[in-house]
């Protein structure tokens, strides 16, 4: 079976030139070409998502909101749909389902290679063939590279820049991939930073010590992490995703502490890098229907942009890019008939529902206690019998907590999975005029390619 890719639309490109070049000749404009790329992943981070951290984030001795650091450099929004084979009529022929959305593995494929593929996918076509990633053609122009994320690094997303499997699964082949493939003798991943040390420590392979005998320096918590004056590091600070960012030891860097650190150690090639930085735990607190987690990880994710931003602002030759996976949750700012959201709820928490949850299922404490003792507000009678009505399970308590916490805040969803709406798109630096408008996810992949590494193919 063949499946044929969406044709690129420029259409708000070709308007605009159209409109612009009126009936005189103009000179072709050519597109800078930057040294360097940054590509920021929001996974699970829609419009809403986006919009609850700009009010939680909020000055309120201002009289406006202020923006996020990436609000300034919005050029348009992503359409997230991925191929879906639809096998339902049992006589084994399958058909594409036009409407299906994507996950993190088939939509990180498409900004990687600029290429659909099915649901699971990584950087494969739906038979399972490799597509070329943008990471690859980056080391193929001898430029150095990172994966930096808040999963494990063997999760969905930074898996498709850095391996090819046909199930988001096997993770140990992904694993495996990160060492073993090569140009010029080097693995291809410079910097690798996140949770999963399970994934890359196991009884059938420790690929640590074969990590280390190439030349990586392995760190497992900030201290050492800041201290690495390596050119390769490897860093696992977690057996597999780190701690919500809200319920993290000092121990445990941040996702801007790993995104600086990163950047300092491939701004050293002179032939310049490729950064994929991922902001993993937005889509898994989405999942939860928490937005206590959604505001701690949203708040992780914009100190990496930051970081990013300002890294960029300081130069003239690094892109940066912004985007999103897909949206999960359906998350809604405004419920029951009540056209307001409230952050009030949430300020000077320094815990999730999740690490609540956690204290509750191991000790001995009503949850209304643990609850009361964290929240900067006071428990009504019928709210605290709510807690405590929770079994003493971490699901259980996480999802009480989460369902207070919503209807304090006046958040609603619709889902607990993924939906297909479309997600915010921000570009910064030499070339941000290749992105704009309403674009198909592969379609981006594509004016990365294009932009980044202009002279390289990305076909199979």
């Amino acid at each position: 079976m063949t499946l044929h890719h969406r044709p690129i639309r420029r259409v708000a490109g070709l308007l605009a030139a159209v409109l612009l070049s009126g009936c005189a000749a103009t000179a072709p404009q050519t597109t800078p070409t930057p040294r360097n790329l940054i590509f920021l992943l929001g996974d699970g981070m829609g419009f809403a998502q986006v919009k609850a951290y700009r009010m939680y984030a909020d000055d309120p001795a201002t009289e406006l909101v202020e923006p996020l650091p990436m609000e300034a450099w919005q050029v348009g929004s992503v359409s997230t749909d991925s191929i879906r084979l639809d096998c339902s009529a049992g006589d084994g022929a399958c058909v594409r389902d036009p409407h299906g959305f994507t996950d993190s593995a088939s939509s990180a494929t498409a900004y990687a290679t600029g290429h659909d593929t099915v649901v699971g996918h990584l950087s494969t076509t739906a038979e399972g063939e490799p597509l070329p990633t943008i990471l690859e053609g980056s080391r193929r122009a001898g430029k150095a590279n990172g994966l930096v994320v808040t999963s494990p690094v063997t999760h969905a997303s930074p898996a498709a820049f850095g391996s090819h499997v046909s199930s988001r699964e096997d993770t140990r082949s992904i694993a495996d991939q990160y060492f073993d493939s090569r140009w010029l003798d080097a693995p291809m991943i410079d910097v690798l930073l996140g949770g999963g040390q399970e994934d890359l420590c196991r009884g059938d392979r420790d690929l640590l010590p074969e990590f280390r005998a190439a030349g990586y320096d392995i760190v497992h918590d900030r201290e050492q992490l800041l201290a690495s004056r390596a050119d390769r590091v490897l860093g696992l600070f977690a057996p597999q995703g780190l701690p919500r960012a809200w319920d993290r030891e000092a121990s445990v860097p941040s996702l801007a502490d790993m995104t600086r650190q990163a950047l300092d150690i491939l701004a050293r090639d002179p032939d310049g890098f490729f950064l994929m930085v991922e902001g993993s735990q937005i889509d898994w607190a989405a999942h939860a229907n928490s937005v206590a987690g959604v505001i701690s990880e949203m708040e992780d994710f914009v100190g990496a942009v930051r970081v990013a931003l300002e890294f960029a602002a300081a130069r003239d030759d690094t892109l940066v890019i912004v985007t999103a996976d897909h949206e999960t949750g359906g998350m809604a700012l405004g419920r029951d008939g009540i056209y307001r959201w409230d952050a009030g709820p949430l300020r000077g928490l320094e815990q999730t529902p999740k690490r609540m949850g956690e204290r509750y299922a191991t000790g001995e404490q009503p949850l209304s206690e643990i609850v009361a003792g964290e929240m900067p507000f006071a428990l009504t009678d019928q709210e605290a019998q709510a807690l405590d009505a929770a079994p003493r399970d971490i699901d259980a308590a996480r999802a009480a907590i989460a369902a207070l916490l919503n209807r304090r805040t006046l958040t609603g969803w619709s889902t607990d999975g993924h939906t297909g709406v479309d997600v915010p798109l921000y570009a910064f630096g030499p070339g941000r005029d290749r992105f704009g408008g309403v674009m198909q996810n592969e379609e981006v992949g594509r004016a990365l390619w294009a932009v980044f590494l202009p002279d390289t193919t990305f076909e199979p």
